[in-house]
């Protein structure tokens, strides 16, 4: 997404609502919502999943029971699913203390293959699990959400509880192709590339971390959004801050690099210091296996702080032991 397009995001975020063009209604606001409206559609949720419960529709617990009964599912699967989930926390965890690029890279790669084999497990259940009370209310909660967040411009809803169980089918559907459409621009991904903009941290860091003085409302009466893109201001500021060095401009720019940059840079600072106060002998100075390109973009690329494998190597006979490699690494 282009700065042009994030600058109108956060222009919409600040407002707390997105100006909508459809062709069969005109001047629709659509509202970000907040804990007071969240509140508001949990009891609706309560409501519905309650209804549908009374009129005999299975809840997704007595579908899973019913089909690891009948052996079309089994705990077995179910176990899978949480080793999976297991192995990808393992694997973000990893991730954290690498700090060479082509560890990251591979296990961004594992966790990418993680993550797919995640969704197709899980998919695979829910397709098994079918129509539950549980789904009957999400779909009516999404109805009521729609009805709610669609604003006219005098900033009423645009319909009457009745006007809008009205709508025939077509219309409905015009109107969740909008609604998604322009809710779209609003997801995690845009938020953080927001967060960690000029545009916005040129602000941002003017308001001394107090959302007050940046939106001028209360905490409890932000939007999700608001909340979000102010806890991930928080979160970047903090991150260059508490860094040694500043990232490079093409990494501060991408949120996910910049995560990845920080943990790495972190990771290796911890290697290089454990292994200056453990004073072993050959430890100390140096991240094994680093690249000119890795030691320049973790703001290491510093000479006296590296050391020649080759010639260590040659010092122990020609090659280096497992122990030998420890001792390098402060291990």
């Amino acid at each position: 997404m282009e700065d042009e397009n994030l600058k109108i995001v956060f222009s919409e975020v600040l407002r707390g609502y997105t100006l909508a063009a459809c062709p069969s209604f005109k001047g629709i606001r659509i509202k970000h919502f907040n804990n007071f409206d969240s509140a508001d559609l949990d009891i609706r949720n309560q409501s519905f999943y309650n209804k549908a419960v009374k009129n005999g529709l299975p809840t997704r617990k007595e579908r899973i029971d019913y089909l690891i009964k009948e052996g079309i599912w089994t705990e077995e699967k179910n176990k899978n699913i949480l080793n999976t989930k297991a192995n990808l926390v393992g694997l973000q965890k990893t991730k954290e203390k690498v700090f060479l690029q082509a560890h990251i890279d591979q296990a961004n790669k594992e966790i990418e293959e993680c993550e797919i084999k995640l969704a197709m497990q899980e998919r695979e259940k829910e397709e098994l699990i079918g129509f539950t009370a549980e789904v009957y209310a999400s779909r009516r909660i999404n109805e009521h959400y729609m009805y709610n967040a669609l604003l006219g411009e005098n900033k009423e809803r645009l319909f009457s509880k009745e006007e809008f169980e009205e709508l025939g089918e077509g219309q409905m559907v015009e109107l969740i192709g909008m609604y998604n459409k322009n809710t779209q621009k609003f997801k995690s991904n845009a938020l953080k590339k927001i967060s960690v903009s000029g545009f916005f941290t040129n602000l941002f860091y003017l308001c001394d971390d107090d959302p007050f003085v940046f939106f001028g409302k209360a905490v409890v009466g932000l939007t999700f959004y608001q909340i979000e893109l102010f806890g991930y201001g928080k979160y970047y500021k903090s991150m260059i801050q508490n860094s040694d060095n500043q990232p490079p401009e093409e990494i501060a720019k991408d949120p996910e690099k910049l995560v990845e940059w920080f943990e790495s840079s972190k990771s290796a600072r911890e290697t290089l210091d454990k292994s200056k106060i453990g004073g072993q002998e050959g430890s100390a100075t140096s991240l094994v296996g680093a690249s000119k390109e890795d030691l320049k973009r973790l703001g290491l690329d510093n000479p006296n702080e590296t050391i020649n494998l080759a010639k260590k190597a040659a010092e122990k006979g020609g090659r280096l032991t497992m122990d030998d490699m420890m001792k390098l690494h402060g291990v």
